[in-house]
């Protein structure tokens, strides 16, 4: 089988979609969010903390599926004018690359994955994942918070650029 990663990389809650795409469609096989604390933790919730468990995930993932496809598909982080925000979404991706040595790493844009799975570029959450939902014939409900929906379209245009490149 050939696994194909997807993620949506933040510190705040990182998605991720592993969809199997040997067929003619792609197959939801896996779909997540990292996040630091939960009711159980004390104050310990750290970036570091936060960035091991990004890491730990991703390591996880590739040691789960080993992916025969070479290149790992991730949304595009971008500058806005939260400088901390963009900073702590960059220290989240790092932590995920570090255990992705040896994919190629394709990135793509907020606004073309909004285009390509919602049909515009300046789409709604919601109809990202009422569209992606519907792309991979599975209940939007699959998807717990909007990284995963996310992580998800992202997913699904690798497969789509994957089918292509077939050609």
């Amino acid at each position: 089988m050939i696994y194909l990663f997807g993620f949506d990389p933040s510190l705040n809650g990182m998605g991720y979609c592993v969809l199997e795409a040997s067929r003619k469609s792609p197959r939801l096989v896996e779909v997540g969010t990292v996040k630091g604390r939960n009711k159980t933790w004390g104050d310990e919730d750290t970036h570091q903390v936060r960035l091991a468990l990004i890491a730990s995930k991703t390591r996880e993932l590739v040691a789960k599926y080993r992916p025969a496809h070479s290149k790992v598909y991730i949304e595009r982080g971008f500058s806005n004018k939260y400088v901390n925000a963009t900073q702590l979404a960059f220290k989240a991706r790092g932590a995920m690359e570090s255990e992705l040595v040896g994919f190629e790493l394709v990135e793509i844009p907020a606004t073309s994955v909004k285009k390509i799975i919602a049909s515009y570029g300046h789409a709604s959450k919601a109809s990202v994942a009422d569209s992606v939902a519907d792309l991979l014939k599975v209940d939007k409900s699959v998807f717990n918070t909007e990284d995963e929906s996310d992580a998800a379209a992202v997913a699904v245009i690798g497969f789509l650029k994957m089918k292509e490149e077939e050609q």
